[in-house]
Formats: structure tokens, sequence, C-alpha cells
């Protein structure tokens, strides 16, 4: 059928302006950020590395116990790749570029003038399509976590380096309690010694794109027990400048409003 007698044409034109809306993309991005902060809730399954894999799947059945097999089936232990977090995506990356288009005529009509809020808009917009890049960039990335007595090592992620746990110091304050962790670790490149490093709580190793830190600590039969997090994420960066262009698209508007 075709013509204004359409029974879909006007609820998908009510669609696409309600999605077209700031109202819309906010509301989008909202549900977006807290589907985000879900998956971060739960260890993501890694891929590649057998061992790496039966690691995690050791270390996962021993936190969630029976709940793993509905956690799995769920689909949080691969969250960033599930159907409905790709579908919020695409709803966020589709409302973005309609809210973009309804705002072109307005911002093409300033653009000679230099209207400076409108070029805000148009940063906030494209710190939008940003994050979305760096969310897909993020699901590409992996996570290794392990505990370790002195002597353990963890691998930092396929035909990478190994990191050896060599010790951990506590400084303390004069009443006793605890002011700081000093892990020493050396990295290993094919069983060798390669360099050494300090991890620290809020100080982590960064080593070829991939961040070391120090998330749990504790002593087991005498022997100092640490539990070190690896972490390579590949959108991280492109988080940083979505960010920097959603601030600096803010002050511009607000600035010269």
């Amino acid at each position: 059928m075709s013509g204004e007698g359409s029974p879909f044409r006007m609820p998908v034109r009510r669609l696409i302006r309600f999605f077209g809306r700031p109202t819309g993309v906010a509301g989008l991005f909202l549900l977006a950020l807290g589907m985000a902060a879900l998956g971060s809730c739960f260890p993501q399954r890694p891929a590649g590395d057998p061992t790496m894999l039966a690691r995690w799947e050791e270390a996962v059945r021993a936190r969630y116990g029976p709940l793993t097999d509905l956690l799995a089936a769920v689909g949080l232990f691969r969250w960033y790749t599930s159907a409905p977090f790709l579908l919020v995506l695409a709803f966020l990356a589709t409302a973005t570029l309609l809210c973009m288009l309804n705002r072109w005529p307005a911002f093409r009509l300033h653009l000679h003038r230099c209207s400076v809020p409108h070029w805000g808009t148009l940063m906030i917009h494209l710190s939008v399509l940003l994050l979305l890049l760096s969310l897909a960039l993020s699901s590409l990335g992996w996570r290794e976590e392990q505990t370790l007595a002195p002597g353990g090592t963890i691998s930092l992620g396929p035909g990478a380096p190994a990191l050896r746990y060599d010790g951990i110091a506590v400084d303390r304050y004069p009443d006793g309690s605890v002011a700081d962790y000093r892990v020493a670790v050396t990295v290993l490149v094919d069983g060798r010694e390669a360099q050494q490093g300090t991890i620290r709580p809020n100080a982590p190793l960064s080593l070829g794109g991939r961040a070391v830190f120090l998330s749990g600590y504790t002593a087991r039969e005498g022997q100092p027990m640490v539990t070190l997090l690896v972490v390579s994420d590949p959108g991280y960066i492109p988080f940083l400048v979505a960010g920097g262009l959603f601030l600096l698209g803010l002050i511009l508007m607000k600035r010269w409003e």
C-alpha cells in the first residue's frame, strides 16, 4: 500500500521522529551504558588459547557454582557480543544518525557564521558514534585473572610474554593499618627474564597494550598469595577521546548559549 492511507507510514514516521530527538538518543545512551555496566560485572569468556579458556572456566565455576550454566545460557559471559547488547548499540547508532540528519539543515544554515553551539552539538553526536566504536572494539579484548603464589606465572595473552610473581611488600602506617601494597613481578620472554616491574593497587603495570592490575591479596599456609588481572582493551583510547569530545561539546553549547 502507498500514500497517506498506508497503515504503517504514520507509526514509522512517529518512531523515526522519536528516535531522531535528543531525548530518544539520551534514553538509548543510558540504556547502553547500563547494559555495558552489567557486562562488566561478569568475567567475559576469552577466545583463542585453550589453556586460558580452561583456567577461565575453572575460575568461573568456582565463583558462581550451580548458577554458572544459567548465567552462560543467558549470555552474560559473552555479553558484549550478545544479541540484546548489539541490538541496543544498533538502535543507538541509528538514533544518533537520525538526530544528526534532523539537525543538519540548521547546522548547515549556521555553518558559515561559525555558530559555536552548533559545533558543540555536532561534537556531542560524534562522541556518541565514537563511544559505539569503542564498545565494539572493547568486545574484541579479553581479560585473564589468576591467583598466584610466589614464583607462579600468568599469561599476558596469545603470543605474548608471561608475568612471574616474585613477592609482595606491604607498607603500613604507624597504627599498623595498610598503607600500600607493592607487588614485584618479572616479565618472561621465552622463559627468560626480560624486565622487572611493580604493581600497586592504583598503579597497574602496562605492557604492550595490556594492563596488569592487583585485584586481591591474602596469606594462605604462610604464602603471600596475590590475584592478578590482565586486561587487553583496544576500545579504551577511543572511549577517552569520546568522553573528551562529549565534554567539549557540552562546554561549547553552554558557554555560548
